[in-house]
């Protein structure tokens, strides 16, 4: 396969959170998808999958073999777009994906990285869910470093000399993940903190599943915001004041948001 354990862990826990909102043949977008198995995987269980990436050293984030990841996408007939993430708009169309994969990429964005999620929230339909992941900046491994003397952010070779789109640009608190969340009318439905890591642990990531059902125009929300879980993968969420017709499955909770802006795209992806 060649991914180290730490993203076969990952890839397999977005799988199964995934499955439990969404069923085949859902449609599903990756954002930033290199080295391609996440989606691959996706469009092996029935999903109609899109991926789009940058298109740069993509091939590095696994065994780095030339053309491996496009090579997958037409294996397993997943449609690709390359696009720089950084430039709005995305070149998608509005409410098409049930399900929006974000997963490692934030971190990596360095100029007004909100203007992503703003473009999840068009392409998102009414209903569907946002699958997010980024490393969590207060993990205690990274406050143990700092301590140590140690420093957290990419090595220093990464910052002179690599692939400047491999750089961690900025990691975030789970509160900040809440509040970019809440700036762009999205409120987070489900968080955990997962340690992917099975040998030599290093860092946790901040989990979030968002949910754009139910739209109310000029973005007024009604009922009290969700709480956070910290607790570890299969503790629920508490649920606080939320309005829903039929029960919310544990890991669930309810999410409205303001209207989607109409924006023109300069070409399309996959079609």
């Amino acid at each position: 396969m060649g991914l180290d354990v730490e993203a076969q862990a990952r890839y397999a826990f977005l799988l199964d959170r995934l499955r439990e909102r969404l069923t085949p043949p859902a449609r599903i977008l990756e954002l930033g998808a290199a080295p391609g198995d996440q989606i691959a995987a996706l469009a092996d269980q029935g999903y109609a999958t899109t991926a789009v990436d940058i298109g740069i050293a993509s091939d590095d984030w696994a065994d780095g073999t030339p053309g491996r990841m496009k090579a997958l996408f037409a294996d397993h007939r997943v449609h690709y777009g390359e696009w720089d993430l950084e430039q709005v708009p995305y070149p998608l169309d509005d409410a098409t994906f049930d399900g929006v994969v974000f997963t490692e990429v934030f971190e990596h964005l360095r100029d007004y990285p909100v203007r992503s999620l703003h473009e999840v929230r068009r392409l998102l339909r009414a209903g569907g869910y946002l699958f997010f992941s980024t490393p969590n900046a207060a993990y205690l491994g990274t406050r143990l470093r700092l301590l140590g003397g140690r420093t957290v952010y990419s090595p220093m070779p990464d910052w002179v000399g690599g692939v400047v789109h491999a750089r961690h640009a900025r990691e975030y608190l789970l509160s900040e993940v809440d509040q970019v969340m809440a700036d762009v009318g999205l409120d987070v439905v489900y968080r955990t903190s997962r340690h992917f890591h099975q040998h030599g642990a290093r860092r946790r990531n901040a989990w979030s599943s968002v949910d754009s059902t139910r739209w109310r125009s000029g973005g007024r929300r009604s009922g009290r915001r969700s709480s956070w879980s910290r607790s570890d993968l299969r503790h629920a969420a508490e649920l606080r004041g939320q309005q829903r017709r039929t029960r919310i499955p544990p890991e669930a909770l309810c999410v409205r948001g303001a209207g989607r802006p109409q924006v023109s795209r300069p070409r399309r992806v996959g079609q």
